[in-house]
């Protein structure tokens, strides 16, 4: 087995054991009740992280761990050129990633036709686990290739970018998860991480809270750069955004045709 396949292995089983362990525990303690049928919101986002699977499998294969294979070969990006071993690389490629993808994640609320794709991602009236998989083709393709410039600048080895799409992946899951933690928990963890309570506002129909909380791995972004936000009564959210209110709004179907709708409040 080579390396490409020993890191696709390890990611498919964070993805669909992480899916499984957050799954089973919302239904032990969730925080709120759905909105739509569990079993129909469940199976939509699946089959929307199924198609972008299939897509960008189709597109681009291993074409970002081939790349940054060469780059590392070729000693390419600012890690080498800082001397940097393999270890303190893939810890650089992740806090790096990192703080990019928070710029990536605010410009997707800013830019209005990045918007159109990514509120394809904010228009799920439930907020689960399975809103972790929830993205539109258009923004997975804008990711890769702002990672695939990333890559060539920084000097991300493969094993650096699996470390940041593993732990990417966990996160996200974590903290779209429907657990009900106790708040003191909640608390420490988000001294560090972004929780469920903190992502639940970027998730308000609200735009002064949806525009907030752009964190993807790390709290620390949103706090330093001023875009913080956790003085929100969790109860009240309203979890969508208000011109899809309707379950009919959020099929399958209308899931694709998003970016070609109407207009919407950024």
């Amino acid at each position: 087995m080579n390396l490409e396949s020993h890191l696709g292995l390890i990611r498919s089983l964070t993805a669909f054991g992480g899916l499984g362990v957050w799954l089973a525990l919302e239904t032990w303690r969730p925080f709120r009740a759905p909105v739509q049928p569990k079993l129909g919101h469940v199976a939509v986002n699946l089959g929307v992280a199924g198609t972008n699977a299939v897509a960008v499998n189709v597109a681009f294969g291993g074409l970002l761990l081939g790349w940054a294979s060469r780059v590392t070969e070729m000693g390419w990006g600012l890690f080498p050129a800082l001397g940097l071993g393999a270890a303190s690389t893939v810890g650089a490629s992740v806090v790096a990633l990192d703080v990019i993808f928070y710029g990536v994640h605010w410009a997707n609320h800013r830019v209005p036709v990045l918007w159109r794709f990514h509120r394809a991602h904010h228009n799920d009236l439930d907020f689960d686990v399975t809103t972790a998989l929830r993205f539109h083709l258009g923004e997975v393709l804008v990711s890769t290739g702002v990672k695939a410039v990333c890559i060539v600048i920084l000097g991300v080895s493969p094993w650096g970018l699996m470390a940041f799409e593993t732990v990417l992946l966990a996160a996200a899951q974590f903290q779209h998860s429907n657990l009900r933690l106790p708040e003191p928990w909640e608390t420490r963890l988000r001294t560090l991480l972004v929780t469920p309570n903190m992502h639940r506002i970027h998730h308000s129909r609200v735009p002064a809270e949806h525009n907030a909380n752009f964190g993807t791995i790390c709290s620390g972004w949103d706090r330093f750069i001023g875009t913080y936000r956790i003085a929100v009564r969790q109860e009240r959210i309203a979890i969508g955004l208000d011109d899809y209110p309707r379950p009919d709004d959020v099929t399958f179907l209308r899931f694709w045709a998003m970016p070609l709708g109407r207009s919407c409040r950024k």
